[in-house]
């Protein structure tokens, strides 16, 4: 990675929550201004939210349609990827649910 490529991906991003912004896709613009993880994986713009709510909202098929646009918009051609990263209390609930599975028994606090 070279120094210019997170300010290349932040720049493509900042311009597709523009274009939201512009063409009145208010919902999706507030949405998408709230991700900030966003990475270029070759030829992929990958989108990275930790609330289930953005993930959902950013991930339907019109959401993509609209951002696609926006990336078709700035003259470039990228696949869009969404991914839901998992929090620090998704991780201990899961890490819960195998200690109970292995019959370990505790108590929450």
């Amino acid at each position: 990675m070279t120094a210019s490529e997170p300010l290349k991906v932040k720049t493509i991003w900042g311009k597709i929550v523009l274009y939201l912004r512009e063409n009145k896709n208010v919902a999706l613009h507030v949405v998408c201004g709230d991700i900030t993880n966003v990475e270029i994986e070759g030829n992929k713009l990958v989108l990275k939210a930790e609330e289930q709510y953005l993930y959902d909202m950013v991930s339907s098929p019109e959401s993509i349609a609209e951002i696609k646009k926006a990336i078709i918009w700035q003259g470039l051609d990228l696949d869009i990827e969404v991914i839901k990263l998992k929090k620090d209390d998704d991780l201990v609930e899961e890490d819960l649910a195998k200690l109970t599975k292995l019959g370990i028994k505790f108590r929450k606090i």
